[in-house]
């Protein structure tokens, strides 16, 4: 049995995530695969297709932000669901790939909406095995 790399943290409202990775890189694509995992079930979608995303932040949290921002925003306007993603990192610069498809209703079930991936309590920290980062989602 795998140990899954993210668990729902209790929250007031919304969902609060933490998400955790062996580096910076695996950490941003697990928290985008977490993302996509909050609206569909991410097993059904095929690695059809595939998207980059291209961001600066000053932060690892601004990094983080500004990444769930650009991958809410591939499914809002571009109905395109992500299975796995997979990352660089330069500097302040974060470069992403998006595998997945677009939405095929007769194959995916779309679950809650999520409104927006908020920047209130966002961290990314440090562990001794690895990083882990805690995100709201408003939901």
């Amino acid at each position: 049995m795998t140990r899954s790399r993210y668990r729902f943290l209790p929250h007031t409202a919304d969902l609060r995530v933490e998400v955790r990775g062996k580096n910076l890189p695996e950490l941003y694509a697990s928290c985008i695969e977490t993302l996509f995992s909050l609206l569909t079930d991410r097993r059904r979608v095929r690695e059809s297709g595939s998207r980059i995303l291209t961001i600066e932040g000053a932060s690892p949290e601004d990094r983080l932000f500004f990444l769930l921002r650009e991958a809410l925003l591939l499914f809002e306007i571009d109905r395109f669901l992500a299975r796995r993603a997979h990352g660089t990192i330069q500097g302040n610069q974060v470069t992403m790939a998006v595998f997945g498809e677009f939405v095929d209703s007769s194959r995916h079930s779309l679950g809650r909406e999520i409104k927006a991936v908020t920047r209130h309590a966002m961290t990314v920290g440090r562990r001794p095995d690895g990083f882990v980062a805690r995100f709201v989602v408003d939901v």
